[in-house]
């Protein structure tokens, strides 16, 4: 039915999506990516067996799909970093061997959602696919910024979280004055000019993930993370426009250390981090830490924090670790990666999970989001053409999925 409405282009990407789920062949699963990589449609999708996340080898996709329309406001941000994603790779502080030459900009584009399903929910709020770099190093990436997200998260938890876990009123004034800047900026460098740079050593017949198993996920999640780290103090940001003041950068290293403590919340039992976004967030923290001190733990009050105290220290340290890291992926190199993330990525204090999760407990906060779709009903005349849409915003979860069940029986 979506075929019908399709903008041009978009009909083949459909055709080759009902292709591949007619036939579960992976030849056909490339040949949608190419074709919907390539389309830039206002109206944009993405549908599939995509993230391997919940699989801890690293190999089973989960199904997950969304239907978004472009934000013309917040796109020319989106559109400006990736219209110089070869000026970006040419400063990446890996051996220049790695560097890729005549990088395609990327595809960039900032979306509010207009559904979400299956593995994909509220809290991504930014996404770089496809994932399969055969289809990267031909024809690029698509890279998305969702609004709606960051909006809404940014409402709905307020400053309550700062407060309580910034170490000093400097890094809380911070915060509130350039955190949801640097939390945007953080996406769009990770998803933009982070999955897609650097490449590959010739003597790979694989994808990287082919030789670095279930450290893949990990390793390319911090990659992303660290790009946008080792670059949101270059001037070309505020050439371009994209920066407010360098204490933009301040925030977001701020953030990145803090949420090495924030984020053992979602894990009130046990010692090990399993999903590879958390890993790469404590790999990157307690890396710098061990390598040049300029993170630090501290604790006042019978309270832990985690805390920035030297940003052109941590600014090296982000450096070598995604050095390291791009020679990892280039030369397919397994132990190496096994063990960073082992060393760095995986353990944490179950006595300091348990005082953060006593902690957001006083604050009132939810450690897991869930979001409500809109509702988009249309006004269909006597012609069978669309003459109008509706859309309303239920506040009713429960209602939403019993509505789902009941459709999809």
């Amino acid at each position: 039915k979506a075929r019908a409405f399709a903008e041009p282009g978009q009909d083949k990407v459909i055709d080759d999506l009902i292709r591949f789920y007619q036939s579960g062949e992976p030849e056909d699963w490339l040949r949608f990516g190419a074709s919907w990589v390539q389309n830039n449609a206002n109206v944009d999708f993405a549908n599939g067996f995509i993230e391997v996340y919940r699989d801890a080898r690293g190999a089973k996709g989960t199904s997950q799909s969304f239907v978004s329309v472009t934000d013309q406001r917040v796109n020319s941000l989106m559109l400006k970093i990736a219209g110089n994603a070869q000026y970006f790779e040419d400063h990446a502080p890996w051996d220049p061997k790695y560097r890729k030459q005549g990088v395609k900009p990327p595809m960039a584009k900032a979306v509010e959602t207009v559904i979400e399903t299956g593995d994909f929910h509220v809290t991504t709020i930014g996404d770089n696919l496809p994932n399969e770099n055969e289809i990267h190093e031909k024809y690029g990436s698509k890279s998305f910024l969702f609004t709606g997200s960051t909006r809404a998260f940014s409402h709905a938890t307020g400053y309550t979280s700062l407060e309580e876990f910034a170490y000093s009123p400097e890094e809380i004034e911070r915060g509130k004055k350039y955190g949801d800047e640097a939390e945007d900026l953080m996406t769009a460098l990770h998803e933009i000019i982070g999955h897609g740079s650097g490449k590959l050593s010739p003597k790979l017949t694989h994808g990287a993930g082919f030789y670095l198993k279930e450290y893949f996920s990990t390793l390319e999640e911090a990659r992303a993370d660290l790009m946008a780290l080792w670059n949101v103090f270059d001037p070309k940001l505020q050439q371009l426009g994209l920066i407010s003041s360098p204490e933009v950068g301040k925030a977001m290293y701020d953030q990145s250390a803090r949420v090495a403590i924030t984020q053992l919340r979602k894990m009130p039992k046990g010692d090990t981090i399993e999903e590879d976004h958390d890993r790469d967030r404590q790999l990157i923290v307690n890396y710098i830490i061990d390598k040049t001190g300029a993170i630090a733990r501290v604790e006042r009050d019978g309270k832990a924090y985690i805390t920035v105290r030297d940003y052109d220290k941590m600014h090296q340290g982000v450096g070598m670790l995604l050095a390291e890291l791009m020679r990892i992926k280039a030369e397919g190199d397994y132990e190496a990666i096994k063990a960073l993330v082992n060393q760095y990525g995986v353990h944490f204090d179950p006595a300091l999970c348990d005082q953060v999760v006593a902690r957001y407990k006083k604050l009132n906060l939810p450690t897991y989001w869930a979001g409500i779709n809109p509702i988009v009903d249309a006004t269909v005349g006597a012609n069978g053409e669309v003459s109008a849409v509706h859309i309303s915003y239920p506040r009713d979860f429960v209602k939403e999925q019993l509505g789902y069940a009941a459709m999809y029986r």
